[in-house]
């Protein structure tokens, strides 16, 4: 009888144990892959903010839907910032850019194009 209990509770703590490891695994990847998405985002929000700072009167840039940082769904220009959205990942700060011009975005069929006008 006591070795009958002594099994079932070993079985019960291996058994916790592993469901433990494989959640802890779940979110290991879970947590890397939204990081990276996050990153992606705010790394293509400060080369906006910087190329729109670099910019000139009259020119415009374009910003390609299908980017290398990931699938760009939305691009915003308000209260100096720039406001990208990555793969469903919105920004919640956005990065600020300093431009004596003004700035508007408008979107086309496969990209958005920023432009930097007087």
């Amino acid at each position: 009888m006591i070795n009958k209990r002594r099994g079932l509770l070993h079985q019960t703590i291996v058994h916790l144990v592993l469901v433990g490891l494989i959640l802890a695994f779940f979110l290991l990847a879970t947590a890397g892959k939204i990081n990276a998405r996050g990153v992606r985002q705010q790394v293509l929000e400060k080369q906006t903010a910087l190329l729109i700072g670099s910019a000139v009167s009259g020119m415009s840039f374009e910003i390609e839907k299908n980017n290398i940082n990931g699938l760009v769904q939305k691009v915003e220009i308000k209260e100096g910032k720039v406001f990208i959205m990555v793969e469903g990942l919105g920004s919640f700060k956005g990065y600020p850019y300093f431009s004596r011009y003004s700035v508007s975005v408008r979107e086309e069929e496969n990209k958005f194009v920023v432009s930097v006008n007087e």
